[in-house]
């Protein structure tokens, strides 16, 4: 707490600077501290202000060259960044911050495999190995060699098993060499070792069930909603497959779960609706279509399904009103036009 503050007094003082026009003194590691979070927070003209004023009273400060590196880059200036980074490197072969650096100029410049053998060159020494696995691993992901991305983020997880970065590009990885069976077997041995991940136990589920293995899938997704019972795509993922599985009730449950977090998702009203129209209660589908569209008056979707109700009622009258608001929101869909063209003959005819 004591840093932060004294980080914020640093911040507050250089602004109260800027703002009065006049120049003081600061320490290389407050100057490090104010470009640090103008970076963070994406305030390049401050940060720029910040590094101009360091430089002229700390000249010889490598920490600081750093991050005039890092604004060359952000700013494109490539050649600029590559030539302060190497002149950095000369006197000190082993910055490895420098090192990080120069590759990151090297990757900007597409030339990948250079960046990749650069990082290579300090595996052995540099701390921060989830850092310099997972830049490996991007970099080879950008020459779309996925072995070895999927290898590197690998490597990357097992020094940090919760960042969810690594998780994800490993998962990237294994959908573009499409290996399914790889996958199942990957989840299954990261959630042996970190059994509360919610975000591997869905993406369990959604292997199993790509391999039709369903009650497995049902019960990854169960595990996923168990480990964060906030996080709804496993519960739309399960709800979907349960629907494939025709089993409308736990599907509607699964679909209320949804609404006790999110009583304004229309996507779960609708699907409560849906699934109750499949089991032919057609007083409780009704309600709920009505809840959507109340909840989200552009859903075409739920306007179709209502107009084709009305329409099997001979209520073509009716029908027509919902599916030209239908069409109103979607006029892309075929089928909307279809049963529109239909109410139309009908209503043309009859007085409904």
């Amino acid at each position: 707490m004591d840093n932060v503050n004294d980080i914020n007094f640093s911040i507050s003082k250089f602004e109260k600077m800027v703002k009065e026009n006049t120049v003081i003194f600061f320490d290389s590691v407050e100057f490090e501290n104010i470009i640090s979070y103008y970076l963070d927070t994406g305030k390049l003209t401050l940060a720029k202000k910040a590094l101009k004023l360091s430089l002229s009273q700390h000249p010889a400060n490598t920490n600081l060259s750093l991050y005039e590196i890092e604004i060359f880059i952000q700013e494109d200036k490539l050649k600029n960044a590559l030539d302060l980074v190497n002149s950095i490197l000369m006197i000190e072969t082993t910055n490895y911050e420098a090192i990080i650096l120069k590759s990151s100029i090297l990757s900007k410049q597409k030339k990948h495999n250079k960046s990749i053998s650069l990082l290579k060159t300090i595996i052995n020494d540099y701390e921060n190995k989830s850092e310099l696995f997972y830049q490996i691993g991007i970099e080879y992901l950008y020459t779309e060699n996925y072995l070895k991305s999927n290898y590197y983020f690998k490597k990357s997880l097992n020094y940090d098993y919760l960042d969810h970065s690594a998780l994800y590009n490993i998962l990237y990885c294994y959908e573009m060499i499409k290996d399914s069976n790889g996958l199942i077997l990957f989840l299954k041995e990261y959630l042996s070792k970190n059994p509360y991940n919610e975000i591997g136990w869905h993406n369990l589920g959604k292997s199993y069930e790509k391999n039709k293995m369903y009650d497995q899938a049902i019960a990854s997704y169960d595990y996923a909603i168990f480990s964060d019972d906030t996080f709804t795509s496993p519960y739309i993922d399960k709800g979907k497959l349960l629907e494939k599985m025709k089993k409308y009730d736990e599907a509607i449950n699964n679909y209320k779960e949804i609404i006790s977090i999110n009583p304004n998702s229309s996507y779960a009203l609708f699907r409560i609706a849906f699934c109750y129209e499949k089991k032919y209660d057609y007083s409780n589908s009704l309600n709920y279509y009505f809840k959507c569209i109340n909840e989200d008056p552009n859903m075409d979707k739920a306007f179709f399904r209502l107009s084709m109700f009305y329409y099997r009622e001979n209520k073509f009258k009716r029908a027509k009103e919902y599916i030209e608001k239908a069409i109103k929101l979607n006029q892309e869909k075929s089928k909307y036009w279809k049963i529109y063209l239909n109410c139309l003959s009908k209503t043309s005819t009859k007085n409904y």
